[in-house]
């Protein structure tokens, strides 16, 4: 698969990244990109970081706290709450008709009421759309004792990670892909077995398989260079998308893909401008 392509009619030069599925789970993606270099990499990862927008609760009205955190701390802990959203539906605010007086199109309402000894979770939380609610049903948020309120009321808005990290979507990372070079030699392994983990051999060698899940060939490199010898490959990359919850990691790479495009197209047009302007 090709994330970028060819771009004439801009004048772009061209480059291809390659893509190739390796692992995806409900909430994280692995995936091999080769063709490229750290600096595209890097310039993907930050995208999804920072400029992929979710949903996050951003103001919160207090009509009764008798508990033991002070407003300001619960209202970070609720802003801090994954929100699961719809980027087909919700607009951020400075882009949305509303001109930001806030509409159903860029916020949601939430409310939430408690009372007497008991831990209040992120599930009593009652949205007013049914499709923005907390990933995490079981996030505690504050202990009650006897006789004790709390009430609220929480507006969510789409925001981005730049912003603020609570509206960042996931973790993401990458290193470059590993070349193990295993040598089979049963009197070394018997040697130094026990430094290695124990996972890392399997019927009496050291399994690459193994080794390459969750990166423990990390935990091998310099035990016996004579056993185990990690070299990389210079552009190849192991990238790893892993969602808070909020949107699907497939999806945190499409959008950021979309928002670098226009970023080429903003900084081509700044650039014509400015030819045009100087003529």
């Amino acid at each position: 698969m090709i994330l970028v392509e060819k771009r004439e009619e801009r004048g772009v030069e061209e480059y291809k990244m390659e893509l190739k599925l390796i692992e995806k789970t409900e909430n994280n993606v692995v995936l091999e990109l080769s063709n490229t270099n750290e600096s595209e990499i890097n310039t993907l990862r930050r995208l999804i970081v920072s400029e992929v927008p979710t949903m996050a609760i951003e103001e919160v009205e207090f009509i009764k706290n008798d508990s033991a955190l002070f407003d300001e701390i619960l209202a970070h802990r609720l802003g801090l709450i994954p929100l699961t959203t719809d980027l087909k539906i919700f607009n951020e605010r400075d882009k949305c008709k509303c001109e930001g007086k806030g509409c159903p199109l860029c916020q949601v309402e939430f409310t939430l009421v408690a009372k007497g000894k008991s831990t209040v979770y992120s599930s009593q939380l009652e949205s007013k759309d049914e499709k923005t609610l907390p990933v995490f049903g079981n996030i505690p948020l504050v202990k009650l004792l006897d006789n004790q309120e709390l009430e609220l009321i929480a507006v969510a808005v789409l925001g981005r990670g730049k912003t603020h990290m609570k509206f960042a979507p996931g973790v993401v990372y990458y290193h470059h892909k590993p070349i193990l070079k295993i040598t089979h030699d049963a009197k070394k392994l018997e040697q130094f077995k026990d430094k290695y983990p124990k996972t890392a051999i399997v019927d009496g060698k050291l399994d690459e398989k193994t080794l390459l899940k969750d990166n423990l060939y990390e935990a091998c490199e310099g035990i016996c260079d004579e056993l185990l010898k990690v070299d990389y490959e210079k552009n190849k990359f192991i990238f790893h998308v892993e969602s808070f919850g909020q949107i699907k990691p497939m999806e945190m790479i499409t959008v950021a893909l979309e928002k670098f495009n226009e970023k080429i197209d903003d900084f081509v047009d700044a650039l014509k401008d400015k030819k045009s302007t100087k003529k």
